[in-house]
Order: structure tokens, then sequence, then C-alpha cells
């Protein structure tokens, strides 16, 4: 019996688009060999999901200053609890990971804007411009440590992708700190949602902590389509999926209560009035 040969792990620094699975990919950023000159924390002010995820620093790479994500290592057997739920034991943990891992998250997302913009269908901006990822040298990785920086634990999965010991970064424009969120920017703000969903972006952070200049500014708990749990939710649970597809636009009429914004614009409708017409047509009916 002839054993089929195993195809040896290609280690993530020579990869050219992220993730290696079929869907939108991210390209590697320009100056990816370039040395990084890092300077201060730019989300210490955040409570959500962010600090789980990784740090976004404030960095000069090639005379010019970004804003780059460091991402921690991701272990899927912490959230196994989650997906396998859904999926079973026997799906393939590495879709999981480049479904679910906040790196590719981000990666996928940024990936399906870019291939909009080179086609030309999308003109305005609707997210901080992205310049691709990055895979840190170990000089920045000990650099980072030494500041004390908690990378995540590296785990036995990280082995089977190529990606043991290699920290990942996403490098974007340095925007100001203002969400520039108000009364004024909201419809913008809400195009730019409403065109993400068209597009099958769905980025399920819509909170004021996530602007910058109006625009949205992380995509780490995004779900891009095709995406494993999403497809799980079209067979066997359809209102889990509708609710998850629409769930952007009922965080954006959240943030504008929350922000206590006074405006018309509303991305659902008002569901109050809906029931009601919906009861008064039953007693008239």
């Amino acid at each position: 019996m002839v054993r089929r040969r195993q195809r040896p792990v290609r280690p993530i620094t020579s990869a050219r688009k992220l993730p290696p699975c079929p869907g939108p990919k991210l390209h590697a950023f320009q100056y990816r060999n370039s040395p990084i000159e890092w300077y201060e924390r730019l989300d210490k002010d955040r409570t959500n999901q962010s600090g789980i995820e990784g740090c976004v620093f404030r960095a000069k790479i090639e005379s010019r200053d970004y804003a780059v994500k460091v991402f921690k290592f991701f272990d899927p057997e912490t959230t196994r609890w989650y997906w396998e739920t859904l999926l079973g034991s026997s799906f393939p943990i590495e879709t999981v990971v480049f479904h679910t891992d906040p790196f590719y998250a981000e990666c996928r997302a940024y990936g399906r804007i870019k291939e909009a913009q080179i086609k030309g269908k999308l003109k305005q901006q609707v997210a901080i411009p992205c310049h691709g990822f990055l895979i840190l040298k170990d000089q920045d990785k000990k650099l980072l440590q030494e500041r004390g920086i908690d990378l995540g634990v590296e785990n036995e999965f990280l082995k089977r992708t190529g990606e043991n010991g290699f920290v990942r970064a996403i490098v974007k424009d340095l925007a100001p700190p203002d969400p520039g969120v108000d009364a004024s920017s909201l419809s913008r703000i809400l195009r730019d949602i409403r065109w993400l969903k068209k597009h099958k972006i769905y980025n399920r952070d819509i909170r004021v902590e996530n602007f910058r200049s109006g625009k949205l500014v992380d995509f780490g708990s995004a779900l891009t389509e095709p995406h494993c749990i999403l497809d799980d939710f079209d067979k066997n649970n359809k209102e889990e999926a509708r609710d998850t597809r629409l769930e952007d636009l009922v965080m954006f009429d959240d943030m504008v209560i929350e922000e206590g914004i006074e405006t018309g614009i509303r991305a659902m409708p008002n569901l109050d009035y809906c029931q009601k017409l919906r009861s008064w047509e039953r007693l008239v009916g």
C-alpha cells in the first residue's frame, strides 16, 4: 500500500495573501521587511473585545506613521464549546480557525473591501484604510514582550498551520482619536454599514469606540461570507442567520440611543409601531 506523502507545512512568513482558504484574502504589507519603530499604545482606553484579541500601537515604518494591531496567538480549543456544538467534532478545525481567529477575521473583511476597490465597485472608504498584514521579526516580538505585552500562549495547533512562534499584525492608517460619531456623520456611517452588509461583511461591533473619524477601525469580531458559522445557521437555524445579518443595523440604532444623538436616522423600522400595527390589523381584520 502506497502512503500519500503529507505536504510540508509552509511557514506563515512566506504567505503573500491570508488566510489560506477559499474566500477573500488580504495581501501582505508592502514594507513587511522594513524595520519598525514602536511608540505608544493606542487602545488603552478601549474596553471591548480588542484587548482580548491583541494591542494597537503607533509605529513608524519607512518614515510614515501607522496604526499596527498586534494579535495574540489564537487557540481554537478555547472556543470549541461554541463551534463544536454547531459544526460537530469532525468539522475541519483549520476552517474554524481561518473563519473565527480575530486576525483572519480582519484579513477576510479587509480582503473583501480591497477586492471591491480594485474592481472599481467601491469609490468611498467604508473603514479606516488597511495596508496589509505582516509577521513580526523576532526582535520586534522580544521588544513587545519586554514591554509586558501579553501575546497569549503558543499552542500545538499553531505548529500544524506553520504559525508557531510567529506574531501576526495588521497595518492601518493612523487616524485621529476622535470617533467622529455625531448627527452630521450618521447618514454616512449607516451608508457604510449597509454597503458592508450588502457585500456580506458583518462587523458585529458597531459601537462608538470602534470608530475613528466616522469610519470603522476594527474587524476582529467580523463574519465575512462564506463563513462556516453562517452556513450552519442557514441550514439549521434560519432565524439566527437572519438576526446575525441584521445585527449591525440593530447595533447602529442602539449606538445612536446610547450616545444620546438627536436624529431621525434609523437603520431598523420602528418595531414597537410595527407590532402595534399588526395587533391593530388583527383586531379590525
